[in-house]
């Protein structure tokens, strides 16, 4: 690497951040997180996850490759004379990916698209999951810069949970992208890539609303996170002026998130009988709502209370076929990866700054599109498929980044 290009980057991008936000949130827990090491990165289990109240996700996922030689320069000569491309230096280069909770489909969706993206340049990759755990950030994150890394991925981790590890990294010219929800303030991360957190949330409270056209009576699960106000923001500014109300809200404990979120459901409901509908906030949770509701009611009983959630993860889509999720607004959160790794390939290659937009076009193509699923939605689906597919336009994120890669860098192992 060229560290004094890193440098010079990081400086310059400093510049366009400085007036960015301000304020903390401190968090705290207990897991242990799990840092992989592993060099095949196959994927972690079979993504089914909707009976499961277990969100440790540190049991060993081949989601890793190994170690690297982290003393190189990013330009050289080959024997011949012939200048190698910084991106096609294979060990030269690591990226290390700091996971919020792999146990999350959502969280399991992203960082496998980063890892088969990065995979794409042969480049080498850590990661560590801190399991859904606050605590653990940190100390996920501080473990992969002891192994050297070049570049760190993260999803939607805020900055506040992981305040050290940042400025560490811009210490130590390590920059750090982020992808999955919205982050505020963003003071450290040189990239985030995300959904439009307040358009989910209004596309699915225009979903409450035409499943409610005389109003009902709801209750909403919130996570300390901007990406969850911005989807709480998106849901009250549809409501607004309707019979819709919101009679309980409270915050999910983010150390507990399936069974807590079940027994939170299940003494909601014994105490507001006459719930119309469930807001849960963050995916993984609705598992744990999804079997409150599966132990309490029939799928077809007419007194059952609606739940509403993120992202139509498997696990989702199969909570929607028994009757135990109604509508999960999605998009295809794996383009965000790819376009984390496509900003660090120009980074390295070319000094170019990454985009500073959320979600940039690429050619004119928005991959950043939601959709609303329901069981219309999965009923239309491959009865034995549980991915949901991408709402036309934008097309195949893969393929586009593919062949733009490679027609934009020489000798890359997979053109």
């Amino acid at each position: 690497m060229k560290r004094s290009l890193w440098k010079l980057l990081m400086a310059l991008l400093a510049l366009t951040l400085v007036a960015g936000a301000c304020g903390n949130d401190d968090s705290d827990a207990g897991t242990t997180p799990t840092i992989d090491q592993s060099s095949d990165g196959d994927d972690a289990g079979d993504g089914s996850g909707t009976d499961s109240d277990d969100t440790d996700a540190g049991d060993g996922e081949d989601h890793s490759d190994a170690d690297h030689d982290d003393g190189s320069d990013a330009d050289h000569d080959d024997s011949d004379g012939t200048a190698t491309s910084v991106v096609n230096t294979g060990s030269d280069i690591t990226i290390g990916y700091l996971q919020w909770i792999y146990a999350d489909e959502a969280g399991k969706r992203i960082e496998d698209a980063a890892k088969e993206a990065v995979d794409f340049f042969g480049w080498n990759y850590e990661t560590c999951d801190a399991a859904g755990d606050p605590a653990q950030m940190p100390v996920c994150g501080n473990l992969l810069l002891d192994k050297g890394i070049d570049v760190m991925l993260t999803d939607g981790i805020p900055e506040a949970f992981i305040t050290d590890v940042l400025e560490r990294a811009a210490e130590e010219d390590v920059p750090v992208l982020s992808a999955g929800g919205e982050v505020e303030p963003r003071d450290h991360y040189v990239a985030s890539f995300a959904s439009d957190d307040t358009d989910l949330g209004v596309q699915l409270a225009e979903y409450l609303v035409d499943q409610f056209p005389d109003g009902a009576r709801i209750i909403v699960q919130t996570v300390p996170t901007a990406w969850s106000d911005k989807r709480i923001n998106g849901l009250n500014s549809v409501i607004a002026g309707t019979n819709i109300e919101i009679v309980d809200q409270w915050e999910a404990d983010m150390a507990d998130l399936v069974a807590g979120t079940e027994a939170d459901v299940t003494t909601k409901i014994q105490q507001f009988d006459d719930i119309d509908a469930i807001w849960i906030n963050f995916s993984v949770a609705s598992i744990g709502a999804a079997q409150a509701i599966g132990a309490l009611y029939e799928a077809d009983d007419p007194e059952r209370p609606q739940i509403l959630t993120f992202y139509a993860n498997p696990g989702t889509v199969g909570d929607i076929r028994t009757g135990r999720v109604d509508a999960a607004v999605d998009e295809k959160l794996e383009w965000q990866s790819w376009a984390q790794v496509d900003a660090v390939a120009a980074w390295l290659e070319n000094g170019t700054m990454p985009s500073q937009e959320r979600a940039p076009t690429y050619d004119g193509r928005n991959f950043s599109v939601r959709q609303v699923v329901t069981i219309e939605t999965v009923n239309a689906m491959d009865p034995e498929s549980t991915e949901v597919p991408a709402p036309d336009p934008p097309g195949d994120y893969e393929e586009y980044f593919r062949n733009k890669w490679c027609e934009e860098y020489d000798g890359l192992p997979n053109c």
